[in-house]
Formats: C-alpha cells, sequence, structure tokens
C-alpha cells in the first residue's frame, strides 16, 4: 500500500470561524514542500488524494476547500470535472501567464458555479482580465503596506469581491487588517499547515495505459472500457467511489464498473484517466509513455495500409513493446502479468511475424542516426510515423 499526505491550513473569518482550508502537496508526513515535484503533478494529486483517496468531506467537512491550479488546468477546465461546483475556491496562482485559453478556462469555471481566487495579487496589470471574474483575492501582506492593502480592499469592495490576507502572523496584523475591513484571513497567526495522511491502492500501471490507449481511440465501446477499469482493483474502486460521491448527483448507488462508466461517459473517463496516469506514473518520463503509444498506433496505421485483419491487435504489440521498462520488469514477466496471447507473445519478444517487422521499422525510425533514408518504403512509414507521434500528441494534449 502507498501513503498520501496532505497538508491543510485553516482560512478565517472576521469572527474567527473557519471558511476554508487551504490544501497543499506534500510527498512526506514532513511539512513541506517537495521542489522535486512539479506544479502540475502536485495538483493532480491533490485533486486525486483528496477527492477520491480520502473524500473531500473528510478533509474539510462542510468548509471549503482552497485549491492551487496551475496554468494547464487553468487551460482545461474539463480536468477538474470531479469537483463539485460551490465546494471548492480554486486559485489562480501568481506566476500564471493569463492566456486567451486561461481566460476562456477561467470563466468556463466560474460558469460552472466554482468560486474563484486570485492568489498572492500584486500585478493588477497581469491579472486585469481576471478581475471581473474573481470572487475572492489573496493578498500576502508582506508584499504591500497597510495603506496599499487598504486600497485594494476598498476596491475589491466597489466591484464586488471579497479580501483575504494571508501570512498574518501576529495579533497586532490581525486586528489592524480587520480594522481595514478584510474578510479572512489566513497564516501561522492562528496555524500552520497540519499533514493529513492516508494509505491508497496501489495503481497498476498497466491498466491505466491500456485505458488511456482506448479512450483515444474512437472504435472502443463502453463495454471495452468497463472490461480494462475493471482489472484492476484500484481503479475499480477509485471510479466507483467517484461516480457515487455527492459531485456526481446520482440517485442511486453505482455498485457494477460497467454501470460507471456508462454514467461518466466517455470524456469525463479520458479525464479522470489522464489525472491518474499524472499521478501513478511521475516515476516515469512522459516521453516514454508518449513513445509506447507512438509505436501503438504507427502499427495500427501501418497494418490498416498492408490491409492486415485485427489493427488493434498491432495497436497492442506496439503498446506493451516498452511495458517492461513502464513497470520496471524483464518484458517477459511483464506479458506473462498479462497473460498475453501466444500470437502477441512471440512477435514481441522474438520480433517475428508482422508485428516484430512493424516494430523493427517504428524503432528504426526513432534512431535516425542510423540510417532511415536506407529504410524500405520510407515514404510511405516516414509520414505514417508522423501521423502517430500527431496522434500521440494530440492524446496527451490534456498532461
Amino acid at each position: 500500500m502507498t501513503a498520501f499526505y496532505i497538508a491543510r491550513q485553516p482560512i478565517l473569518d472576521v469572527q474567527s470561524n473557519t471558511f476554508g482550508y487551504e490544501l497543499l502537496f506534500r510527498s512526506t508526513e514532513k511539512n513541506c514542500y517537495d521542489t522535486s515535484v512539479d506544479g502540475d503533478t502536485a495538483t493532480a494529486r491533490v485533486l486525486v488524494d483528496t477527492v477520491v483517496e480520502a473524500g473531500l468531506a473528510s478533509i474539510v467537512g462542510q468548509s471549503k476547500a482552497f485549491i492551487n491550479l496551475t496554468q494547464r488546468f487553468l487551460e482545461s477546465p474539463e480536468m477538474l470535472e470531479l469537483l463539485e461546483p460551490g465546494t471548492c475556491v480554486l486559485e489562480v496562482l501568481e506566476d500564471v501567464q493569463v492566456t486567451d485559453a486561461v481566460y476562456a478556462g477561467v470563466l468556463s469555471l466560474r460558469k460552472m458555479g466554482h468560486l474563484i481566487a486570485l492568489d498572492d495579487f500584486v500585478d493588477v496589470e497581469q491579472f486585469a482580465r481576471l478581475l471581473p471574474l474573481a470572487h475572492i483575492i489573496k493578498y500576502d501582506i508582506t508584499q504591500h503596506s497597510m495603506e496599499a492593502l487598504a486600497a485594494h480592499r476598498l476596491k475589491d469592495e466597489e466591484e464586488g469581491r471579497l479580501s483575504l490576507a494571508e501570512r498574518v502572523e501576529t495579533l497586532e496584523e490581525f486586528e489592524a487588517l480587520k480594522l481595514l475591513g478584510f474578510h479572512y484571513y489566513q497564516g501561522y497567526y492562528f496555524a500552520k499547515p497540519k499533514v493529513i495522511s492516508g494509505v491508497k491502492l496501489p495503481q497498476n500501471k498497466v491498466a491505466i495505459l491500456q485505458l488511456l490507449a482506448q479512450i483515444s481511440d474512437p472504435n472502443a465501446s463502453i463495454e471495452e472500457l468497463a472490461e480494462t477499469l475493471s482489472h484492476d482493483v484500484a481503479l475499480s474502486v477509485r471510479t466507483l467511489k467517484y461516480v457515487n460521491s455527492p459531485m456526481c448527483g446520482l440517485r442511486n448507488e453505482v455498485t457494477s464498473i460497467r454501470h460507471a462508466a456508462v454514467m461518466l461517459g466517455r470524456e469525463p473517463i479520458r479525464n479522470w484517466v489522464t489525472l491518474l496516469v499524472m499521478t501513478g506514473m511521475d516515476d516515469k518520463p512522459p516521453e516514454l509513455i508518449k513513445m509506447a503509444l507512438t509505436r501503438a498506433r504507427f502499427c495500427q496505421i501501418l497494418a490498416q495500409h498492408r490491409n492486415l485483419d485485427n489493427d488493434a491487435m498491432y495497436f497492442m504489440i506496439g503498446l506493451l513493446s516498452l511495458l517492461g521498462v513502464l513497470i520496471d520488469t524483464e518484458l517477459q514477466e511483464a506479458l506473462e502479468r498479462l497473460s498475453i496471447s501466444e500470437e502477441i507473445s512471440v512477435q514481441l519478444l522474438n520480433g517475428e511475424g508482422e508485428g516484430g517487422q512493424m516494430l523493427g521499422l517504428v524503432v528504426r525510425l526513432e534512431k535516425p542516426e542510423v540510417g532511415i533514408d536506407a529504410m524500405p518504403d520510407i515514404e510511405i512509414n516516414g509520414p505514417i510515423y508522423q501521423q502517430a507521434i500527431a496522434w500521440t500528441e494530440t492524446t496527451f494534449s490534456l498532461i
């Protein structure tokens, strides 16, 4: 079993009642941020660990959950469908570049009913486009004079926003900010972040990879997606917990994986699995997963070009060619875990048959220094390889 860690810091109102908790990523029981983890992965882990592993209510009760969002999540608001509108305050981090995609994403999140906050607000010009969409502005009081804070608070009131003072560390600061009319307060004066931990089920990386590939295949049926989900206990439990959570708003409990897949639909499952990929394969370079999917798509398109039966089998051959590396074991042992057919195993392990020949081609295309100009049918294989790369990039556009 694997542990998860989340730090939460209370946010109080003017009467010192708890309004919400800011949820912060932690990788160990030590109460410090792990700088080796990028912001996108940290956000994904907070989302999965709080909503699915622990349950949001068990972390924040009836209070609001303040969650930091990176550029990628703001530009892809569909990734946040697992959050029930009204339960969270979504924070736009101070280093976000306000692109057209970010603006559209924040607007979409607000229209969904989510509360929007601008974090560590300093640069009015930088966030000018987002100010009309924000419900709450957070001010790091160490970055402003009291006079400036007073002016900001009055401006917020005039424009219908609430003001939150963070990094409040003394009673004197708290009293002064109350006199200025701030609505919410956060800082060491009230409480330091407290680490909450729990145990989560181990993820089957193979099942996640298969499901991600299936979701990107327009010919894959809901029944096939449900079959892949049911092969892994962790994926099944997480999916059922998500579907039966209050945020999905279902009246009757869903008890089967097939029913869950039908209730969610293709796109929500795609977004859900994307989150699982981000949180479950962070120990592997994304380029390695992309390579596996590129090989899979190359073999599939080439099989179609050659009018071979069962192009899905060749997709699987390409996908599984890097399985051993992805799950840290020998390929033969990895294939035995999946109970792969003898036909596929022979082509993968011995390079035999059409599939083995296709793998030889794509491996050569990955290493142009060996001289792809001399490769047979490069005028056919080259464009197919480029198609496969483009497909993979589209599949990974949310990651």
